[in-house]
């Protein structure tokens, strides 16, 4: 049984495969959030702190994509289709839950 199933319960969609992604998400979107600021930032000192913000989370993104590898939930190398038809069966299963 996964952390997250143990708070939620057996029959929850949410799981520890679901968090990570959810964390994959966040930090690309966090990254292109300091990424922007970094290029419209009007003085060096704040450009110097997004840049550094944008670098800490693009290192935090290349661990966790590493963790999603190694556990088999996201295939970096995989084939396009298979990706697609994985991340479709993947969603289906958070959208309708009982649908299985």
């Amino acid at each position: 049984m996964s952390f997250v199933r143990g708070i939620f319960g057996e029959n929850s969609a949410t799981d520890d495969r679901y968090i990570a992604l959810s964390l994959d998400g966040a930090l690309k979107a966090g990254a292109t959030t300091y990424l922007a600021g970094t290029l419209e930032a009007a003085t060096p000192e704040v450009r110097k702190m997004y840049f550094s913000f944008c670098g800490e989370l693009i290192q935090s993104h290349e661990r966790l994509i590493d963790h999603l590898n190694e556990k088999g939930w996201f295939k970096v190398y995989g084939e396009p289709k298979v990706q697609l038809e994985e991340a479709i069966e993947h969603t289906t299963a958070v959208v309708h839950p009982h649908a299985h």
